[in-house]
């Protein structure tokens, strides 16, 4: 899978570039050529770089800044419980598997439903975002959808520039 191979890629010494195979130059290259805010967030979640997820925070706050004629203190707490949300996504209750074991048997993860994706209510995406609990649906729900929704078209756009860029490579 690309995000294992780009976790070990960032803290490897050896980027020596070979004509014949893909190596982990290319892989970070590609990653540089895409999206700057998704190449961001795959570094800072991926690779541990706490210096990406600062700039990754930056950039998603000016771009929902500007996109929904917000305060940048305000966009910059939307952007940081975004960014929480989606970096720490696994289900506590089954670490991520999606099954929980019952004797001698496993069954699905209730709390996840099996997915393995943790799922944030409107109290913790507060509290992450440094905003009331009270009516955090009500007044400020649909801005975070909104910014949550840019973030992640970002992380899609560059996953499909990275795959187009190693497909031409191989």
């Amino acid at each position: 899978m690309f995000k294992d191979k780009y976790a070990s890629d960032v803290r490897s010494s050896n980027l020596a570039w070979n004509e014949r195979e893909t190596k982990a130059v290319d892989r970070l290259t590609a990653m540089g050529l895409s999206d700057q805010l998704g190449a961001a967030l795959f570094r800072f979640k991926y690779g541990s770089d706490a210096a990406a997820g600062k700039r990754a925070i930056h950039l998603l706050a000016h771009k929902a800044k500007c996109s929904l004629k917000v305060e940048l203190s305000y966009a910059t707490k939307l952007a940081v419980a975004c960014v929480k949300e989606w970096t720490l996504d696994n289900c506590i209750h089954c670490n991520g598997t999606g099954l929980i074991l019952n004797g001698a048997r496993y069954d699905k993860c209730v709390k996840c439903k099996g997915s393995g994706v943790k799922c944030h209510s409107d109290a913790e995406r507060a509290l992450a975002a440094g905003l009331p609990t009270e009516n955090f649906a009500k007044n400020h729900g649909k801005k975070f959808d909104q910014v949550m929704t840019c973030m992640m078209g970002s992380i899609a756009a560059t996953g499909g520039k990275v795959s187009a860029l190693m497909k031409d490579a191989a």
